[in-house]
């Protein structure tokens, strides 16, 4: 069996720099009967949780707290007098990016929406539920241990804008202009592009509107937000739109790796069956790149490096990010979503597709990404006991510890009917 995986799952992930030490949140309102009411709620948590607490009553005296020590998540009220919501956590976004950047409304309108997408990490609903805010703290602080490099999770927290495909950016907007467009229309538009689809669920996945359950699709999203917020969400990636990712870097093609995430997701999805996850999967797939974009959008100088030295030396390209970043698209991909505060499973299975999750007990959500990475890659790839590193292969002992190794020939038989079946298989298996 390889290594284990640079990654560790939630539950058995490596300490990082900070691990153990105190995470401090800034919580910052105008109106000091909040503050003391979420103090209240939350001390007996933040004690168990080595959580230091630290509230504020407006924007400059946040910055000034930001300045005089290192804070991990900052909790904003959106509507504050002289400085709002969304200015503060515009302010935190350019001065301090690694901050966890969560913003806090009573009010649930578009103009707060518009104002706080592109500087907002999550959104809660005021007054907040204390087990929604519990929650959402733990989550914030938790994700910070898949990314252990603070200038990774600074390039990551730098911008909320990520590189839309002109033609779905371009679909998705005339069909918003008509206004007897169907949400099914619009959803069918939406799973096409990575960046639009994971805007649409870091919205639902927020406390912002209060949801009761859990979406687990893409048109389930949709239906849900309905169509005016769907078009603040693409007026939110207009300008992102605009970057010229083709002309950075010739060689990454949006369109290929979105066909491509789109592929491995449904093969994912048959390669789990009826097993628990399988909504997941389909959502875990079609975002696994998302890493991806965010280095084009925010990196290209180094990602169009690890790109050119993977294609000539047939090294995956994960391992050559690793070498050069010291991490790789999977791990930014799920860090992203996580501060995003998709649900765990989606992150996991994002942060851990490329390769064994240590420690597994099941075949879930993220082991299916990662055998179907393979499979669509060559649906008649090796299987190794002992893999190599800087090698692509199938772990056996990984699927022999997981109950599954016996599944592997009817799991090629399957990948040929999905890569083959398209006649473009391998060239969009070609960037894994």
């Amino acid at each position: 069996m390889r290594q284990p995986s640079k990654i560790p799952p939630t539950s058995q992930r490596r300490p990082s720099a900070r691990e153990g030490e105190v995470r401090r949140i800034l919580f910052v309102d105008d109106d000091e009967l909040i503050l003391r009411s979420i103090e209240r709620v939350l001390k007996r948590h933040a004690t168990e949780s080595a959580w230091e607490l630290c509230f504020a009553t407006d924007g400059e005296a946040a910055l000034k707290e930001l300045e005089r020590s290192q804070i991990d998540v900052i909790l904003v009220d959106a509507q504050m007098p002289r400085m709002s919501g969304a200015m503060l956590l515009r302010r935190v976004q350019e001065t301090h990016p690694g901050v966890v950047r969560i913003l806090l409304s009573g009010h649930t309108g578009l103009e707060i929406l518009r104002t706080a997408l592109p500087y907002a990490h999550q959104f809660v609903a005021k007054p907040c539920d204390a087990h929604v805010l519990r929650s959402t703290l733990d989550n914030a602080c938790g994700i910070r241990t898949i990314l252990h490099r603070p200038e990774l999770r600074q390039l990551v927290g730098g911008s909320n804008e990520l590189p839309s495909a002109p033609r779905t950016y371009v679909e998705i907007s005339n069909a918003l202009s008509n206004p007897n467009v169907s949400t099914r229309t619009i959803a069918d538009i939406v799973e096409k592009d990575i960046a639009i689809s994971a805007r649409v669920l870091q919205l639902v996945s927020s406390g912002f509107y209060g949801l009761p359950r859990s979406v687990s699709s893409i048109g389930g999203a949709v239906a849900f937000l309905g169509v005016e917020v769907l078009k603040a969400i693409v007026l939110s990636v207009e300008v992102s739109r605009m970057f010229p990712v083709s002309q950075a870097l010739p060689e990454f093609s949006i369109d290929a790796l979105q066909k491509r995430s789109l592929m491995v997701a449904q093969l994912a999805k048959r390669l789990l069956g009826h097993e628990s996850g399988a909504d997941s999967v389909l959502i875990a797939g079609m975002l696994q790149d998302i890493g991806q974009l965010v280095l084009a959008a925010r990196s290209p100088q180094r990602f169009g490096m690890a790109l050119t030295a993977s294609a000539r030396s047939k090294v995956p390209l994960h391992d050559v990010e690793f070498e050069l970043l010291g991490s790789n698209h999977a791990e930014i991909g799920g860090y992203l979503l996580g501060l995003w505060g998709l649900p765990g499973k989606i992150v996991e299975a994002v942060a851990h597709h490329l390769e064994p999750v240590p420690g597994a007990r099941v075949f879930d959500a993220a082991s299916a990404l990662y055998v179907a990475n393979l499979l669509l890659t060559n649906p008649d790839i090796a299987a190794l006991e002992i893999v190599p590193e800087r090698t692509a292969a199938i772990d056996l002992g990984y699927l022999r510890s997981l109950g599954v190794a016996h599944r592997l020939e009817e799991w090629r038989k399957i990948a040929r009917e999905v890569s083959y079946g398209t006649g473009s298989g391998s060239r969009l298996a070609a960037r894994a």
